[in-house]
């Protein structure tokens, strides 16, 4: 059997749901049709906006619905480096979500500050974030210690 790590994150910050709900009830007070499609397509996008990590024997996959439609995976060749972190979004990446920093590479994340680094062999950083890193560390050192640094 398939030893794998799988972590499935969505939005739940109540700051983020809160904002949803004032900005509904702004566009649904004010009944301007464009801003009630706008509004709904932005909830749809938030209700279904999720990070889908996974690690198994064949590497390290992610996938950040809706920007990704299929998962994109590293396998353990192409990875020099895998670590994990704490990290700062706001002033390493910018904020959350599909971010992009020229001194650290792409980050995937939906909240929090702890994070899965990789280090690609061709010199590519990627973060993935994670709001299980004690799960996640644990796991990669027991079934992939030579993959940690």
């Amino acid at each position: 059997m398939e030893k794998s790590f799988i972590e499935i994150q969505k939005i739940r910050q109540i700051w983020v749901i809160v904002l949803m709900l004032l900005v509904n009830a702004l566009a649904i007070y004010h009944f301007a049709f464009e801003s009630i499609l706008i509004v709904v397509f932005v909830d749809l996008l938030l209700v279904f906006f999720q990070l889908k990590t996974k690690i198994n024997e064949k590497g390290i996959s992610y996938q950040l619905f809706p920007f990704h439609l299929k998962e994109k995976i590293f396998i353990w060749d192409e990875i020099a480096e895998v670590n994990i972190r704490k990290y700062s979004p706001i002033w390493e990446y910018g904020g959350w979500g599909y971010r992009y920093s020229f001194n650290n590479g792409k980050a995937y994340n939906i909240s929090g500050n702890m994070g899965l680094q990789l280090v690609l062999k061709n010199g590519k950083k990627i973060l993935i974030g994670t709001k299980k890193p004690e799960e996640l560390a644990a796991f990669l050192e027991s079934n992939f210690p030579k993959n940690l640094k």
